[in-house]
């Protein structure tokens, strides 16, 4: 990726992912549907917006212009949804009306990016098959759910050719996390009385496990898989119960 190449970070949480590529150089435009995730952010981030290298958004991302409820996540703000049931089980904590933005409009206003990171708790969709060939990004990654197959022939037919799956509890491919070498340390580690770490180190640096998205794809784990692969992949691990917690899906 080129100094200052373009990222929208779709999904923004608590800025984790935004610092990690402004500290890479990149421009970044974030959204995020909670107020008070953007608020702080607008904050915490007030040098970068003031000098252009940050814009912070506070919409939801969806199909359409608009509004819509926001279902508050009291276990965790950043897991806050416009689909209540995805967060029925996380002590709901009440609901807020939000402008809606659509991937468009977005493109319409800063450009088409580089790279999409989405994550957007059941959402990630209306990112995806609003892209088309002439505007999709280079790279793009979202969480893996149960329309992937629906969104990998999206990406497919868009010109998306090589994918990764990534584990959101480890930051490597799926494929790795079976590795003996991975199992027997995570093994020690629950021996020792440790569920998993807090950090782990990456691509040259640290990142912060259920905070970030971990390195973005063109620094990520793994070998690169055709569609069909990756798919195979992931219906076999699903089947055999080899899943450890969520998984982004990489693309290029």
């Amino acid at each position: 990726m080129k100094p200052q190449a373009l990222i929208f970070d779709i999904g923004m949480f608590d800025g984790s992912d935004s610092r990690y590529f402004l500290d890479e150089g990149y421009r970044v435009v974030a959204v995020e549907a909670n107020p008070e995730l953007a608020e702080k952010a607008r904050q915490e981030f007030q040098d970068d917006i003031a000098g252009g290298r940050l814009s912070v958004l506070n919409f939801a991302l969806a199909d359409e212009p608009g509004e819509i409820e926001l279902v508050l996540c009291g276990d965790d703000l950043g897991a806050s949804s416009i689909f209540g049931d995805k967060i029925a089980h996380r002590n709901p904590s009440g609901t807020c009306t939000v402008p809606t933005i659509t991937f468009s409009q977005l493109v319409d206003r800063f450009g088409v990016p580089d790279y999409v990171k989405v994550d957007i708790e059941g959402a990630d969709r209306h990112c995806i098959l609003a892209m088309g060939r002439d505007t999709r990004p280079r790279y793009l990654s979202f969480e893996a759910d149960h329309d992937l197959e629906e969104l990998m022939a999206h990406m497919a037919a868009i010109g998306y050719r090589q994918f990764k799956l990534i584990g959101q509890c480890s930051f490597l491919e799926l494929g790795n996390e079976r590795s003996l070498g991975y199992r027997s340390r995570r093994k020690l580690m629950r021996w020792l009385g440790f569920d998993q770490p807090m950090r782990v180190r990456r691509a040259g640096r640290w990142f912060r496990l259920m905070h970030s998205s971990g390195p973005a794809p063109w620094a990520s784990d793994g070998r690169w898989y055709s569609a069909a692969t990756l798919l195979s992949k992931w219906n076999h691990a699903r089947r055999n119960d080899q899943l450890s917690g969520w998984y982004d899906v990489h693309a290029c």
